[in-house]
This record gives C-alpha cells, structure tokens and sequence, in this order.
C-alpha cells in the first residue's frame, strides 16, 4: 500500500479526472463508519448542483442492485455503479450530462480517479484498526494516507467520550495539520414498518423486541436502539452486506419468538435485502431509518469548505 501510494503521489500511475468536480467519500479502515447516510446527506445538500454519486456496487443482490446503491437511488441524485469509477463517470455524463458534481462514494483508495476534495471517516468507536493494515487490523492502508484529507468527519461521536474524541484528534493531527475535523452521529429518527407506516423511535419503549443486522458496526446500531427504552430480548449480527435468504429468516424468527420477542428490528440497508422475502415473516419487521447529526455547526461548516468545489469555483 506504501508503494501503491507512493506511485501515485509521485505521478507515475496515472490519476484520471473524471470531467467534473469530484468530491470523495472514503474511510482509512474496512466499513463501520456510515459512508451511506453521509453520502446520502451530501447528495441531498448538494441537490442545487445536480450531483451524481459513483460507487462501485459492492456485494450486489439478485435484483442487480448493492444494498449501498438501492439506497442511495432512493435519495436526491442518480447513482451509477462500476467497479472502475473512471468507466462509471463517462457512463454517468453520457446518462445524466445534466451533472456538474460527482460524489465519489468508498472513494479514498480508488487512487486512478482524480478528486477535489477529500472527506475521510473515521468511527469514533473503532477509529485505527488496530493502527494496523488488513489481514493484521482493519486498516485499508497505513496511517499516513490521512495526510490526503481535507476534511475528517469523526462519525458516531456520541459512541465516544471526551476524552476518546481528543485521542482520535490527535492521531489525526500526528498526520495531518490542515484537514478541519468535524463530529457528526448516526441517529434513528423512525422505524418504519413493511406497509410504509411509520414509529418514532421512542414507540420502542415498552415493547420487547429482537434486533439483527449486517453492517460493518452492528454494536453502534443495537446501542441506538437501546437508548429508546424497549425491551430488547435478543440480538444478532451478520457480515457487513448479508446476503439474507428464507433459511436466515426462519432461524431469526424462531429465536425471536422463542425470546418472547413482538417484533423484529433491522436497518434500512438491511431492508434492501429483506423486502422480497419478508412475507413469511411472522413478526412484525420494522426497519430502522438511519440518517445523520451533525455536531453545532459542523455540518454547515463542511459544506462552506465544498461550496466553491462543486460550484467548480476553487
């Protein structure tokens, strides 16, 4: 990875620009830290610019469709999947020439495609990997590729203490002094059931129910669940992007109803792959809505510093 990023950074592998302004999204570790829904508030705060969001379709489901892709399309800009983000970017402005911005989403080691601006997260639960690359910790890649950040949003800040907040900032600062950090969490605002009727969160107080997820975190999402005051009888956590088939279901479901579980809660994401099998199902499901909470005026800060990239007015 040293190699790889050192080819780069000395312009011996070509890095290719994509025709508009590029805003990256990426993470220094392997998943947990919420690129979806920070992309998805990109998108949405961007919309004036008519963004379109490139990813590489990780994990797609029978359908054709990455449970990360699914979401995104159901936002506020068109999302184009391909492996080669270069290829994907020709094929966007070919479908959509209406776009003036991309968002390149899981972006920060895809180092052919050139960027204007680059947003790094970092989990504040689980923020270095072990300060270790893959297969040894969950590192992507060394610490010092944080030197390429512009920007670092330190996510599930809420999961961290004060102090644990100050210890993550100061690796950063060990390898970057310019990139402005900002906190944000990654917050439930409502359950939404199989129908399309929708719960606040605060519904869950009372009632006793059984959580399951694939993510990257899973303990992050049953945590949030627990700070509503139901009754949580049981949990279980699959591989980030399961793949959920009837047998997963039925050996779910069986364990919720033996726990004395009403109901059964997972993620929107995990919807994605739930929806078509989700008939049988004899509890009530309901899907938790993950969106993101920006710290004060963090949010607003970020997108100042971006305002002049995707308005191609650095």
């Amino acid at each position: 990875m040293r190699a790889r990023n050192g080819l780069y950074d000395a312009k011996i592998l070509p890095i290719h620009a994509l025709g508009r302004p590029t805003i990256s999204v990426g993470n220094i570790t392997t998943g947990g830290t919420g690129k979806t829904p920070v992309v998805r508030w990109l998108a949405a705060n961007l919309k004036e610019q008519r963004p379109c969001i490139l990813l590489r379709g990780y994990k797609s489901t029978t359908a054709g469709l990455s449970d990360e892709q699914a979401l995104l399309a159901a936002g506020d800009a068109p999302v184009i999947a391909d492996g080669d983000r270069r290829h994907g970017a020709i094929r966007a402005l070919q479908q959509h020439p209406e776009t003036t911005v991309f968002i390149l989403d899981d972006g920060m080691q895809h180092r052919r495609a050139a960027r204007d601006f680059e947003i790094v997260l970092i989990n504040a639960r689980e923020p270095f990997g072990g300060e270790r690359v893959f297969p040894r910790g969950m590192l992507r890649e060394p610490l010092v590729g944080l030197a390429r950040a512009d920007a670092v949003v330190v996510t599930h800040a809420d999961e961290a203490d004060e102090a644990e907040i100050a210890n993550i900032s100061g690796v950063i600062r060990k390898h970057n002094e310019r990139a402005a950090i900002f906190r944000a969490d990654h917050v439930i605002q409502e359950l939404r059931s199989a129908g399309g009727e929708s719960m606040p969160l605060y519904s869950l107080a009372g009632k006793r129910y059984f959580a399951f997820c694939g993510l990257g975190s899973p303990e992050s999402f049953f945590w949030r669940l627990e700070t509503a005051g139901g009754a949580c009888v049981g949990t279980r956590a699959f591989g980030d992007h399961f793949d959920y088939r009837e047998r997963d279901v039925a050996e779910i479901t069986g364990e919720a109803l033996s726990a004395g579980a009403e109901m059964l809660v997972v993620t929107d994401k995990d919807w994605v792959k739930l929806s078509k099998i989700a008939s049988g199902i004899s509890l009530p499901i309901w899907r938790a809505e993950l969106s993101l909470r920006f710290w004060e005026d963090d949010g607003e800060k970020l997108l100042k510093m971006i305002g002049p990239v995707a308005a191609n007015d650095k």
